[in-house]
């Protein structure tokens, strides 16, 4: 069901009182509390990408339990207003706490300062312990028996059991994962988190959101009766965070959008086999008039660059290709073990969590692989930027690099320019015991599918790569409006050899009849390049 104006789009607020009171456009998501209510477990960890609606539907739960503020109008036309759960509406304590904001020399004060504002509304000096006054009387910031105290306090004081909300549980972790910070902040939030939420009797249930479903070793290793539901395993919260295919032809009947390009755009994720689509990208769309990458990068990304090595640039080459490639995947993620040496299956499963790849396949195996993908033209934007940032720092040149293939003596000239000034002497050698030729090959075929895979113009194709064609397979194929671009690499022994390998490489085209089957309408370019050290020269026909 959606509410509210489809002109009041409100992109900035977490507020589900104000969404509703103001009539701002509402996805009807209130079935969230049926699904929390309903299950039997106490304490539910909910893993999924920024912004989904975690912190609204954290905050629509909230305003349905508490018993502090009748809120139940807010509600009025709902599916949850229908639901079995209605008699629990404005029922009980409830206590939400907004982790995102936390920082690291202030994150101890903030939390106590929390507990502290929430046990002086529920409670007088009557409903609290001796523990809870000397806490409330020390500033004790270190002190992590804090929920524990509030619990028992609004217990004694309302005879109810509470609800405990805590937004982006592991922000301040996956920010701090390679600081000097980290093992003292996972510490604490364990600690905090187990005191309160692990056999507390005065707890009624608690629901955590985050982006990582982070590993029990390393997080939460306290708390043995949490039950996650990540983009994994989840066939409770399928429907409560993202947008459905249901609710997003809703919308277009509303605006009247093109849905087949708005899900080439921006449905990507699947829960439980079942794609979602970016509820942050979409609206953003309604709101602007016109498809453009909104969902954009996080801190996570910064994560990846850090963590890359060739075997993971060339997965991401064939990615960036359209390709389905297979990966090792681990539901859990030691955030630690990412530092250093990261194993393929936490890196894969960053990926994967936080949104930027997408499940094709459910991981199996006893080694846990799956088959994952660049699933819509917002993510396939998202990586051509972090290649031009990340790995290609000096974007102005490589956005315009292939406008030049045309001329020979331009085109060599901004090739060797990124070859000495992205890479070393030491990138380029290899043992006695490589085939040298064919190691060099690769080095330079996988760069300069890099380059290609970062040419800033919408109206190209991302490269494909060692497809089959005519009597063999061409090295790279870049497909542009008015003509398709097929390349061959060679490595020449010396400086004196470079045009005669790249003659080589072109005729291997002709011979082979690389490019049989595409489009004879649309111009045919053949491009041989040969490559020494940081020398090259190209050949066309």
């Amino acid at each position: 069901m959606i509410v509210g104006d489809i002109n009041k789009i409100n992109l900035t607020t977490s507020s589900f009182e104000r969404m509703i009171t103001e009539g701002l456009l509402y996805i009807d998501k209130t079935k969230l509390i049926e699904n929390f209510l309903n299950s039997s477990n106490f304490i539910h960890l909910v893993a999924r990408q920024r912004r989904l609606g975690k912190s609204l539907n954290m905050d629509m739960l909230r305003c349905f339990l508490t018993d502090k503020k009748d809120l139940r109008h807010l509600f009025k036309g709902l599916y949850v207003e229908s639901s079995q759960v209605w008699d629990k509406v404005n029922s009980a304590p409830v206590f939400y706490f907004d982790f995102k904001g936390l920082r690291t020399d202030t994150y101890r004060r903030v939390i106590y300062d929390m507990v502290c504002d929430y046990i002086d509304s529920y409670c007088t000096d009557a409903d609290l312990s001796r523990g809870a006054r000397r806490y409330l009387t020390s500033d004790d910031f270190d002190n992590t028996e804090g929920l524990k105290y509030l619990t028992e306090a609004a217990y004694k004081a309302t005879g109810k059991r509470s609800y405990i909300l805590i937004d982006e549980y592991d922000k301040m972790l996956m920010e701090y994962y390679n600081s000097d910070m980290y093992d003292e902040i996972k510490s604490f939030e364990t600690a905090f988190l187990s005191a309160g939420l692990k056999g507390n009797e005065y707890l009624e249930k608690a629901l955590l959101t985050g982006v990582m479903r982070i590993s029990h070793e390393s997080m939460l290793s306290g708390l043995n009766n949490i039950v996650t539901f990540d983009v994994f395993r989840d066939d409770v919260y399928t429907d409560d965070y993202g947008l459905t295919e249901g609710e997003t032809e809703a919308l277009s009947k509303m605006t009247k959008f093109n849905i087949d390009e708005a899900r080439s755009w921006y449905n990507g994720i699947r829960i439980n086999g079942k794609p979602i689509y970016n509820i942050y990208a979409l609206l953003s769309y309604l709101s602007h008039g016109e498809y453009s990458c909104y969902w954009g990068k996080s801190g996570t990304m910064d994560m990846v660059a850090d963590l890359l090595n060739d075997e993971r640039r060339a997965t991401l080459a064939k990615l960036l290709n359209g390709e389905q490639v297979s990966v090792p995947i681990v539901n859990r993620i030691s955030l630690r073990d990412l530092s250093g040496k990261s194993s393929d299956q936490g890196f894969y499963s960053l990926l994967v969590q936080s949104g930027y790849l997408a499940l094709c396949t459910a991981v199996s195996g006893k080694d846990s692989f799956a088959s994952v993908s660049i699933p819509n033209i917002e993510l396939q934007i998202v990586w051509k930027q972090f290649i031009l940032e990340k790995l290609y720092p000096n974007t102005p040149r490589i956005r315009t690099l292939f406008d030049n293939a045309d001329n020979l003596d331009v085109f060599s000239k901004d090739l060797e320019y990124f070859l000495c000034d992205r890479l070393s002497y030491h990138d380029l050698a290899v043992s006695k015991t490589d085939d040298k030729r064919r190691m060099q090959e690769r080095l330079y075929h996988i760069f300069l599918l890099g380059i290609l895979s970062a040419y800033d113009d919408v109206r190209c194709q991302y490269p494909l790569s060692n497809r089959e064609s005519g009597g063999g397979r061409y090295d790279a194929l870049v497909q542009k409006p008015d003509a398709n671009f097929i390349f061959e690499f060679k490595v020449s022994n010396d400086a004196e050899g470079l045009m005669a390998k790249a003659q080589e490489a072109l005729h291997q085209i002709e011979v082979k009849r690389y490019g049989a089957g595409l489009n004879s309408e649309k111009r045919l370019v053949k491009v041989g390049i040969a490559f020494y050290g940081k020398q090259c020269c190209v050949a066309s026909c």
